[in-house]
């Protein structure tokens, strides 16, 4: 069997900016960015790729918490970050599109589907 997560680092929400700096000046692409709910708290486990080697930085942090967004960095971050805003009720600073929740859910629709 495959460990997927070998190159796993717990890292703390203000450390997200400095770490994923660090992984772009190493030449690492953004990959992925999984989020669940864990109890009170969400788990988020971004992925990068360099060299098809996977590198994951995984944070926690309280239900409709907030943290920075990557997208300054990755562009293509912006994505996923809206996406977690809508089913998660995660708020990501600095975005550089902001959705506002409003990616995939109306007006009137549910809030943050995903929390159980």
């Amino acid at each position: 069997m495959i460990d997927l997560f070998t190159n796993l680092k717990s890292i703390t929400v203000e450390s997200l900016i400095e770490e994923a700096s660090k992984l772009k000046e190493q030449g690492c692409r953004f990959a992925a960015l999984t989020c669940e709910q864990v109890g009170e708290l969400v788990e988020l486990t971004y992925h990068f790729d360099v060299d098809y080697e996977m590198i994951h930085l995984r944070l926690e942090l309280p239900l409709k918490g907030t943290l920075p967004s990557i997208s300054p960095l990755f562009p293509s971050a912006f994505l996923i970050e809206n996406e977690y805003q809508d089913l998660f009720g995660l708020s990501f600073t600095d975005l550089t599109v902001d959705y506002k929740g409003r990616l995939y859910l109306a007006e009137n629709g549910p809030k943050t589907p995903l929390i159980k």
